[in-house]
């Protein structure tokens, strides 16, 4: 993907517009400190700023209409649960690189060579895996087995009743009020595979010592990375303006917002048909077999049992215990 981001000086960037955004990325070294490197050394962090001041970013979808987007809702969000939701990191809803290596990338190299050398040799049986091939499978099965077995972190949760943010995070607990809490688009092409080939961006929610409240924080601030979007930075915006608007306003300002229930696709539906859902229930071994090469975020969550959990602090905070992912 070719880069779209305009260099106007040292200390701005101007982004590709988006949704009919355009973002301007300026120098926040300053207001980050010195002890987070990006592709740029320790001398630039290329940020959009959200949060602090609130900004509101209006998003006009292909039809026109200047509105937020929920599309992507389903990725995001772990549970909503009337006064506060929980929005999944981006190490747990986007875990897919290694699993897409190995399907698109490492798998056909290795179906290639198998059949090359059966077809060439007469002294191969088919069923016969050479050592080098066994190896070769192993090392691809390997590669998803760690991306769908990596912990899976607790999520952000915000709270719009006592406007406050929560983050676990490294052992680590963050109680942040929401006037305080800093949010920002950062440019960040080196933060993917695609090298300086690409634009990317990250949203990330920046984690400062005085907040921290549990464990050893260090002197320096973290940024913890909410959401990655490549080529594009429309996901970035619209998860921002999901949480912007239900800190807000609340759950009426979100459709999802009251419904108080764990996010995650269900198959077959609760809502379905009885017929759907003796249909789901028979395609259910089918589905839950390729959900790792549809999904691997969606299986992990599902199905990985290395969990964080939250630490009582936050359930006393909220009245509710909720350990959701």
């Amino acid at each position: 993907m070719p880069r779209k981001i305009n260099k106007i000086s040292d200390d701005l960037w101007i982004g590709p517009e988006c949704y009919s955004y355009t973002p301007e990325f300026k120098n926040t070294i300053k207001r980050r400190g010195s002890g987070f490197s990006t592709g740029f050394g320790t001398s630039h962090i290329m940020e959009d700023v959200l949060n602090p001041p609130e900004k509101k970013v209006k998003l006009v979808d292909d039809e026109g209409k200047g509105e937020y987007h929920e599309a992507s809702y389903l990725l995001f969000a772990s549970g909503t649960h009337g006064d506060f939701i929980d929005m999944r990191v981006n190490s747990v809803h986007n875990r897919q690189t290694l699993t897409r290596f190995s399907q698109f990338f490492m798998f056909p190299i290795l179906i290639v060579t198998y059949l090359i050398i059966r077809l060439a040799r007469n002294d191969t049986p088919w069923l016969y895996l050479h050592p080098v091939e066994l190896g070769f499978l192993i090392f691809v099965l390997l590669l998803c087995f760690i991306e769908f077995f990596r912990p899976i972190r607790t999520p952000v949760r915000f709270n719009y009743k006592d406007q406050e943010v929560y983050v676990f995070h490294k052992k680590n607990l963050y109680r942040i009020p929401w006037s305080e809490c800093e949010i920002a688009s950062m440019y960040a092409p080196h933060h993917v595979g695609y090298g300086a080939f690409s634009d990317a961006y990250n949203l990330n929610l920046w984690l400062y010592p005085k907040h921290c409240v549990k464990g050893q924080c260090g002197n320096q601030p973290i940024a913890l990375n909410l959401v990655t979007g490549v080529g594009e930075h429309s996901e970035v915006y619209v998860y921002w303006e999901y949480v912007r608007h239900f800190m807000t306003n609340g759950e009426k300002s979100i459709s999802t917002g009251n419904e108080q229930r764990l996010n995650l696709f269900e198959f077959p539906n609760p809502k379905w048909s009885t017929k759907s859902k003796i249909i789901g229930w028979c395609l259910s071994p089918f589905f839950y077999g390729l959900l790792p090469f549809i999904s691997p975020s969606q299986f992990a969550i599902r199905f990985n049992p290395i969990k964080d959990h939250w630490p009582e602090e936050v359930h006393k905070w909220t009245g509710k215990t909720v350990n959701w992912h």
